[in-house]
């Protein structure tokens, strides 16, 4: 696996975990499953763009 994918792929994660768990339980929200399905795929393409464009952004 190439370093930004997993870069990318981890920070997908953190922000997961933040926006989709954390930031609810402050918010004394409710969990339903449809939400967090729908936030996994979104924060991982997030996460990818996230890590690619830090990965272009150390090569100049």
């Amino acid at each position: 696996m190439k370093k930004w994918v997993r870069s990318g792929l981890v920070w997908g994660g953190i922000l997961y975990i933040i926006t989709m768990i954390i930031f609810p339980l402050f918010d004394h929200e409710r969990f339903t499953i449809t939400k967090i399905l729908l936030g996994i795929p979104l924060w991982i393409v997030v996460g990818l763009i996230l890590g690619y464009l830090l990965k272009k952004k150390k090569a100049h």
